[in-house]
Protein backbone atom coordinates (compact mmCIF):
# COMPACT_ATOMS: atom_id res chain seq x y z
CA UNK A 1 0.00 0.00 0.00
CA UNK A 2 1.43 3.59 -0.89
CA UNK A 3 0.74 6.45 1.23
CA UNK A 4 3.93 8.48 1.09
CA UNK A 5 3.60 10.75 -1.43
CA UNK A 6 5.13 14.22 -2.40
CA UNK A 7 3.46 17.46 -2.28
CA UNK A 8 2.10 18.92 -5.54
CA UNK A 9 2.32 22.60 -6.00
CA UNK A 10 -1.57 24.42 -5.20
CA UNK A 11 -1.23 26.99 -7.46
CA UNK A 12 -0.68 24.23 -10.30
CA UNK A 13 -2.95 22.18 -9.54
CA UNK A 14 -6.33 23.95 -8.78
CA UNK A 15 -8.04 25.33 -11.86
CA UNK A 16 -9.08 29.23 -11.61
CA UNK A 17 -12.98 28.29 -10.36
CA UNK A 18 -11.98 27.45 -6.63
CA UNK A 19 -9.29 30.42 -6.31
CA UNK A 20 -11.60 32.55 -4.21
CA UNK A 21 -12.54 29.42 -1.91
CA UNK A 22 -8.93 28.72 -1.28
CA UNK A 23 -7.59 32.32 -0.81
CA UNK A 24 -10.42 32.30 2.20
CA UNK A 25 -9.47 28.98 3.40
CA UNK A 26 -5.82 30.57 3.59
CA UNK A 27 -7.27 34.05 4.73
CA UNK A 28 -9.37 32.35 7.84
CA UNK A 29 -6.54 29.34 9.07
CA UNK A 30 -6.30 29.45 12.64
CA UNK A 31 -3.94 30.51 15.14
CA UNK A 32 -2.87 27.97 17.49
CA UNK A 33 -1.01 28.04 20.60
CA UNK A 34 0.44 25.39 21.98
CA UNK A 35 0.54 24.61 25.61
CA UNK A 36 3.39 26.31 27.69
CA UNK A 37 6.02 22.68 28.57
CA UNK A 38 4.06 20.92 25.22
CA UNK A 39 6.44 17.81 24.45
CA UNK A 40 4.63 16.17 21.59
CA UNK A 41 4.83 18.89 18.71
CA UNK A 42 3.09 18.43 15.50
CA UNK A 43 4.42 16.90 12.65
CA UNK A 44 3.94 16.67 9.11
CA UNK A 45 2.27 13.13 7.80
CA UNK A 46 4.63 12.27 5.36
CA UNK A 47 7.37 12.12 7.90
CA UNK A 48 5.48 10.09 10.05
CA UNK A 49 4.99 8.04 7.72
CA UNK A 50 9.21 6.92 6.65
CA UNK A 51 8.92 5.87 10.47
CA UNK A 52 5.93 3.62 10.60
CA UNK A 53 5.04 0.33 9.14
CA UNK A 54 1.12 -0.21 7.55
CA UNK A 55 -1.13 -3.36 7.13
CA UNK A 56 -4.80 -3.69 6.32
CA UNK A 57 -5.44 -2.21 10.03
CA UNK A 58 -3.04 -0.26 11.61
CA UNK A 59 0.22 2.04 11.38
CA UNK A 60 2.85 0.55 13.51
CA UNK A 61 6.31 2.41 14.40
CA UNK A 62 9.20 0.63 12.89
CA UNK A 63 10.68 0.79 17.00
CA UNK A 64 9.03 -0.23 20.15
CA UNK A 65 7.16 2.82 21.41
CA UNK A 66 8.71 2.65 25.07
CA UNK A 67 12.34 3.20 23.04
CA UNK A 68 11.23 5.91 20.69
CA UNK A 69 9.95 7.69 24.05
CA UNK A 70 13.28 7.52 25.37
CA UNK A 71 14.72 9.26 22.45
CA UNK A 72 14.09 13.05 22.92
CA UNK A 73 15.45 13.66 19.20
CA UNK A 74 12.63 11.00 17.89
CA UNK A 75 9.68 11.75 15.54
CA UNK A 76 7.14 11.07 18.59
CA UNK A 77 8.31 14.25 19.98
CA UNK A 78 7.36 16.03 16.44
CA UNK A 79 8.63 19.47 15.18
CA UNK A 80 8.37 23.23 16.69
CA UNK A 81 5.65 24.42 13.85
CA UNK A 82 6.22 27.51 12.42
CA UNK A 83 6.55 27.39 8.89
CA UNK A 84 7.41 23.84 8.83
CA UNK A 85 5.03 21.65 9.98
CA UNK A 86 1.64 21.39 7.89
CA UNK A 87 -1.86 21.74 8.73
CA UNK A 88 -4.19 19.64 5.94
CA UNK A 89 -7.40 21.46 4.95
CA UNK A 90 -9.89 19.67 3.39
CA UNK A 91 -12.23 21.29 1.32
CA UNK A 92 -16.05 20.36 -0.01
CA UNK A 93 -17.35 22.64 -1.89
CA UNK A 94 -21.13 23.07 -1.74
CA UNK A 95 -21.73 24.38 -5.79
CA UNK A 96 -21.49 22.23 -8.63
CA UNK A 97 -17.86 22.37 -10.63
CA UNK A 98 -19.92 23.36 -13.61
CA UNK A 99 -21.71 26.30 -11.73
CA UNK A 100 -18.54 27.71 -10.56
CA UNK A 101 -16.56 27.51 -13.94
CA UNK A 102 -19.53 29.28 -15.81
CA UNK A 103 -19.19 31.65 -12.86
CA UNK A 104 -15.21 32.10 -13.27
CA UNK A 105 -15.73 32.64 -16.93
CA UNK A 106 -17.49 35.92 -16.19
CA UNK A 107 -14.93 36.82 -12.84
CA UNK A 108 -12.02 38.71 -12.83
CA UNK A 109 -9.12 36.81 -11.05
CA UNK A 110 -8.38 37.26 -8.32
CA UNK A 111 -5.35 36.19 -6.49
CA UNK A 112 -4.75 34.03 -3.82
CA UNK A 113 -3.54 34.96 -0.53
CA UNK A 114 -0.31 33.69 -0.73
CA UNK A 115 0.36 35.81 -4.10
CA UNK A 116 -1.32 38.85 -2.27
CA UNK A 117 -0.69 38.55 1.53
CA UNK A 118 2.86 38.32 3.20
CA UNK A 119 2.36 36.93 6.68
CA UNK A 120 4.99 37.71 9.43
CA UNK A 121 4.88 36.49 13.18
CA UNK A 122 7.16 38.33 15.34
CA UNK A 123 8.60 36.41 18.01
CA UNK A 124 8.53 38.56 20.82
CA UNK A 125 9.22 37.04 24.34
CA UNK A 126 6.62 39.20 25.60
CA UNK A 127 3.63 38.18 23.32
CA UNK A 128 5.16 34.37 23.43
CA UNK A 129 5.50 33.82 26.90
CA UNK A 130 1.84 35.12 27.71
CA UNK A 131 1.27 33.66 30.92
CA UNK A 132 -1.50 30.83 31.59
CA UNK A 133 -4.75 31.85 33.27
CA UNK A 134 -7.14 29.45 34.71
CA UNK A 135 -10.61 31.63 34.75
CA UNK A 136 -12.26 31.95 31.58
CA UNK A 137 -14.71 34.17 32.50
CA UNK A 138 -13.98 37.30 30.77
CA UNK A 139 -11.61 36.22 27.86
CA UNK A 140 -11.15 39.47 26.74
CA UNK A 141 -9.18 40.95 29.19
CA UNK A 142 -7.27 37.56 29.97
CA UNK A 143 -6.06 36.77 26.67
CA UNK A 144 -5.01 39.81 25.43
CA UNK A 145 -6.44 42.94 23.93
CA UNK A 146 -7.10 42.85 20.51
CA UNK A 147 -4.45 45.67 19.48
CA UNK A 148 -2.18 43.64 20.64
CA UNK A 149 -2.97 40.90 19.18
CA UNK A 150 -3.27 42.52 15.74
CA UNK A 151 0.42 44.28 16.32
CA UNK A 152 1.89 41.06 17.64
CA UNK A 153 0.06 37.95 15.31
CA UNK A 154 0.57 39.46 11.72
CA UNK A 155 2.85 42.43 10.48
CA UNK A 156 1.71 44.50 8.31
CA UNK A 157 -1.74 44.55 9.53
CA UNK A 158 -3.36 41.93 7.38
CA UNK A 159 -5.73 43.15 4.77
CA UNK A 160 -8.15 41.25 2.99
CA UNK A 161 -8.13 42.66 -1.02
CA UNK A 162 -11.42 42.33 -2.65
CA UNK A 163 -12.82 43.69 -6.01
CA UNK A 164 -16.07 45.49 -5.07
CA UNK A 165 -17.98 43.80 -8.00
CA UNK A 166 -15.61 40.99 -8.35
CA UNK A 167 -16.19 38.51 -5.34
CA UNK A 168 -17.68 35.44 -6.60
CA UNK A 169 -20.47 33.58 -4.49
CA UNK A 170 -19.01 30.92 -2.32
CA UNK A 171 -20.71 27.90 -0.62
CA UNK A 172 -18.77 25.66 0.73
CA UNK A 173 -16.76 24.21 4.56
CA UNK A 174 -13.39 23.57 5.40
CA UNK A 175 -11.75 21.69 8.08
CA UNK A 176 -8.63 22.24 8.82
CA UNK A 177 -6.75 18.99 10.48
CA UNK A 178 -3.69 19.04 12.21
CA UNK A 179 -1.51 15.86 13.31
CA UNK A 180 0.43 14.93 16.13
CA UNK A 181 2.69 12.06 16.46
CA UNK A 182 2.13 11.04 19.78
CA UNK A 183 -0.77 11.88 22.38
CA UNK A 184 0.09 11.68 25.89
CA UNK A 185 -2.44 10.10 28.27
CA UNK A 186 -3.95 11.39 31.19
CA UNK A 187 -2.24 10.04 34.79
CA UNK A 188 -5.09 8.97 37.09
CA UNK A 189 -5.23 7.96 40.65
CA UNK A 190 -5.77 3.66 41.37
CA UNK A 191 -5.33 1.19 43.55
CA UNK A 192 -4.76 -2.14 42.72
CA UNK A 193 -6.83 -4.81 43.83
CA UNK A 194 -4.71 -7.74 42.53
CA UNK A 195 -6.29 -10.06 39.44
CA UNK A 196 -8.36 -7.64 38.94
CA UNK A 197 -5.97 -5.31 38.33
CA UNK A 198 -6.08 -1.22 39.45
CA UNK A 199 -9.07 0.63 39.61
CA UNK A 200 -9.66 4.48 39.37
CA UNK A 201 -9.98 5.99 42.95
CA UNK A 202 -10.81 10.18 43.55
CA UNK A 203 -7.87 12.02 45.44
CA UNK A 204 -8.22 12.82 48.91
CA UNK A 205 -8.20 16.66 49.26
CA UNK A 206 -5.88 16.31 46.37
CA UNK A 207 -3.54 13.37 47.43
CA UNK A 208 -3.88 9.96 46.18
CA UNK A 209 -3.74 7.38 48.41
CA UNK A 210 -2.85 4.93 46.12
CA UNK A 211 -0.67 4.62 42.57
CA UNK A 212 -0.59 7.19 40.37
CA UNK A 213 -0.93 5.68 37.33
CA UNK A 214 -1.24 7.21 33.25
CA UNK A 215 -3.77 5.81 30.91
CA UNK A 216 -5.13 6.21 27.44
CA UNK A 217 -1.77 7.82 25.34
CA UNK A 218 -1.56 6.88 21.42
CA UNK A 219 0.57 6.84 18.53
CA UNK A 220 -1.01 9.22 16.08
CA UNK A 221 -3.24 11.95 16.74
CA UNK A 222 -5.77 14.07 14.57
CA UNK A 223 -7.26 17.14 15.79
CA UNK A 224 -9.51 19.65 13.84
CA UNK A 225 -11.80 22.46 13.10
CA UNK A 226 -13.96 23.67 10.72
CA UNK A 227 -15.74 26.75 9.29
CA UNK A 228 -18.76 27.39 6.61
CA UNK A 229 -18.95 29.51 4.34
CA UNK A 230 -21.74 30.78 2.32
CA UNK A 231 -21.75 34.31 0.29
CA UNK A 232 -19.63 36.05 2.08
CA UNK A 233 -15.78 36.46 2.75
CA UNK A 234 -16.32 36.06 6.20
CA UNK A 235 -17.83 32.41 7.77
CA UNK A 236 -21.12 31.95 8.38
CA UNK A 237 -19.79 29.44 11.92
CA UNK A 238 -17.03 27.41 13.03
CA UNK A 239 -16.74 23.81 14.88
CA UNK A 240 -14.08 23.03 17.50
CA UNK A 241 -13.55 19.68 18.57
CA UNK A 242 -11.89 18.24 21.98
CA UNK A 243 -12.06 14.66 22.24
CA UNK A 244 -15.05 13.47 21.98
CA UNK A 245 -16.78 16.92 22.40
CA UNK A 246 -17.33 20.20 20.17
CA UNK A 247 -18.45 23.48 20.20
CA UNK A 248 -20.90 25.62 17.44
CA UNK A 249 -20.22 29.11 17.06
CA UNK A 250 -21.52 31.84 15.06
CA UNK A 251 -19.45 34.56 13.45
CA UNK A 252 -20.39 37.85 14.28
CA UNK A 253 -18.92 40.64 11.72
CA UNK A 254 -19.35 43.63 13.30
CA UNK A 255 -16.58 42.84 16.30
CA UNK A 256 -15.05 40.41 14.42
CA UNK A 257 -15.86 37.40 17.46
CA UNK A 258 -17.16 34.20 16.84
CA UNK A 259 -20.00 33.69 19.55
CA UNK A 260 -21.02 30.62 21.01
CA UNK A 261 -24.27 28.27 20.14
CA UNK A 262 -24.00 25.09 21.36
CA UNK A 263 -22.02 22.16 21.72
CA UNK A 264 -22.25 18.58 21.12
CA UNK A 265 -20.88 14.94 22.43
CA UNK A 266 -19.89 12.31 19.39
CA UNK A 267 -19.32 9.66 21.93
CA UNK A 268 -19.64 9.28 25.72
CA UNK A 269 -21.86 9.82 28.66
CA UNK A 270 -19.91 11.83 30.95
CA UNK A 271 -18.40 14.51 28.49
CA UNK A 272 -20.22 17.85 28.48
CA UNK A 273 -17.21 20.79 29.11
CA UNK A 274 -17.81 24.72 29.18
CA UNK A 275 -16.66 26.38 26.33
CA UNK A 276 -16.52 30.33 26.68
CA UNK A 277 -19.15 32.55 25.32
CA UNK A 278 -16.60 34.20 22.73
CA UNK A 279 -14.11 33.54 19.89
CA UNK A 280 -11.33 36.24 19.45
CA UNK A 281 -9.40 36.56 15.98
CA UNK A 282 -5.71 37.31 14.97
CA UNK A 283 -5.54 40.08 12.25
CA UNK A 284 -9.24 40.47 12.11
CA UNK A 285 -9.52 36.55 10.73
CA UNK A 286 -7.69 33.74 12.22
CA UNK A 287 -9.37 32.27 15.27
CA UNK A 288 -7.32 32.04 18.27
CA UNK A 289 -7.13 28.56 19.49
CA UNK A 290 -5.41 26.51 22.28
CA UNK A 291 -3.71 23.15 22.24
CA UNK A 292 -4.02 21.31 25.63
CA UNK A 293 -1.08 19.89 26.64
CA UNK A 294 -0.21 16.32 25.94
CA UNK A 295 -3.70 15.29 24.58
CA UNK A 296 -3.95 18.09 22.00
CA UNK A 297 -7.41 19.00 22.25
CA UNK A 298 -8.76 22.31 21.03
CA UNK A 299 -10.11 24.53 23.33
CA UNK A 300 -11.30 28.02 22.65
CA UNK A 301 -9.59 29.65 25.93
CA UNK A 302 -6.59 29.23 28.08
CA UNK A 303 -6.86 27.40 31.43
CA UNK A 304 -7.94 24.05 33.22
CA UNK A 305 -10.81 22.53 31.18
CA UNK A 306 -12.52 19.44 33.11
CA UNK A 307 -14.27 17.62 29.59
CA UNK A 308 -14.78 13.93 31.33
CA UNK A 309 -16.48 13.69 35.24
CA UNK A 310 -16.17 10.48 35.86
CA UNK A 311 -13.15 10.30 36.27
CA UNK A 312 -12.34 13.43 36.30
CA UNK A 313 -10.16 14.04 33.42
CA UNK A 314 -8.38 17.65 32.81
CA UNK A 315 -6.93 19.85 29.74
CA UNK A 316 -4.35 22.44 30.71
CA UNK A 317 -3.49 25.05 27.60
CA UNK A 318 -2.83 28.56 27.30
CA UNK A 319 0.29 30.57 25.97
CA UNK A 320 3.19 28.92 25.06
CA UNK A 321 4.09 28.34 20.94
CA UNK A 322 2.63 29.77 18.58
CA UNK A 323 1.59 27.68 15.47
CA UNK A 324 0.37 30.18 12.43
CA UNK A 325 -1.03 27.57 10.63
CA UNK A 326 -1.58 29.52 7.57
CA UNK A 327 2.11 29.14 6.82
CA UNK A 328 2.27 25.91 5.80
CA UNK A 329 -1.25 24.91 4.41
CA UNK A 330 -1.85 21.92 2.49
CA UNK A 331 -5.33 21.61 0.73
CA UNK A 332 -7.80 18.78 0.10
CA UNK A 333 -10.69 19.02 -2.51
CA UNK A 334 -13.55 16.77 -1.42
CA UNK A 335 -14.54 16.47 -5.41
CA UNK A 336 -14.89 13.86 -7.65
CA UNK A 337 -11.90 13.88 -10.29
CA UNK A 338 -9.76 15.48 -8.29
CA UNK A 339 -6.26 14.06 -6.77
CA UNK A 340 -5.73 12.80 -3.13
CA UNK A 341 -2.38 11.87 -1.63
CA UNK A 342 -2.34 8.39 -0.77
CA UNK A 343 -2.44 8.35 2.86
CA UNK A 344 -6.29 9.73 2.52
CA UNK A 345 -6.90 5.78 1.39
CA UNK A 346 -6.37 4.30 4.58
CA UNK A 347 -8.41 3.22 6.53
CA UNK A 348 -7.44 1.90 9.25
CA UNK A 349 -5.95 3.13 12.18
CA UNK A 350 -3.12 5.79 12.47
CA UNK A 351 -0.82 3.77 15.00
CA UNK A 352 -0.36 0.63 16.97
CA UNK A 353 -2.59 -1.62 18.29
CA UNK A 354 -3.66 -1.09 22.06
CA UNK A 355 -1.43 -2.86 25.07
CA UNK A 356 -0.73 -3.31 28.46
CA UNK A 357 -4.16 -3.12 29.32
CA UNK A 358 -6.50 -3.54 32.33
CA UNK A 359 -8.14 -6.82 32.47
CA UNK A 360 -11.39 -5.63 31.80
CA UNK A 361 -10.13 -5.15 28.72
CA UNK A 362 -11.36 -8.25 27.55
CA UNK A 363 -14.97 -7.55 28.41
CA UNK A 364 -14.60 -4.46 25.81
CA UNK A 365 -13.65 -1.58 28.71
CA UNK A 366 -10.96 0.22 26.82
CA UNK A 367 -8.53 1.06 29.92
CA UNK A 368 -5.07 0.82 28.39
CA UNK A 369 -1.74 2.29 29.15
CA UNK A 370 -1.66 3.47 25.01
CA UNK A 371 -4.69 2.48 23.59
CA UNK A 372 -5.43 1.97 19.82
CA UNK A 373 -4.26 4.95 17.52
CA UNK A 374 -7.16 7.12 15.81
CA UNK A 375 -9.04 6.62 12.59
CA UNK A 376 -7.78 9.21 9.79
CA UNK A 377 -9.64 11.79 7.98
CA UNK A 378 -11.92 9.32 5.45
CA UNK A 379 -13.24 7.94 8.41
CA UNK A 380 -14.56 11.53 10.15
CA UNK A 381 -17.79 12.85 9.21
CA UNK A 382 -17.85 16.18 7.94
CA UNK A 383 -19.10 18.86 10.80
CA UNK A 384 -21.22 20.95 7.91
CA UNK A 385 -23.50 20.12 5.38
CA UNK A 386 -23.66 21.67 2.21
Amino acid sequence: MVLRESRVDLRARFSPDIQEELALVRDWAPLVWLAPGERFLPLGVTEFLDNVQSDQYYLRTKIDVESLLQNRSSFLYGRKPAGTVPIYALVKNCISKDMRLRAAKNTPMLKTSMERNTFTLIQDPGFLAQRQTNSVSDLRAQIISQEQIRQAAIVPRFEKVREESGCQKVHFHVTYWMFYPFSEGKTICVLDLGFFGSWPIPTIGGVCIGTLKEYGSHIGDWEHMSLYFKDNEYPLAMYVSAHDVGAFYQYDPRNGTFVYESQETRKGLFQKPTFPEKVYTAGDSHPILFSARGSHGLWTAPGKHKFVRVPRLYDESGFGTAWPTWKRLELLLEEDNEPLPGWMTFKGKWGNPSSNCHPLARLGFNICEFVDGPTGIPMKKFNFRC
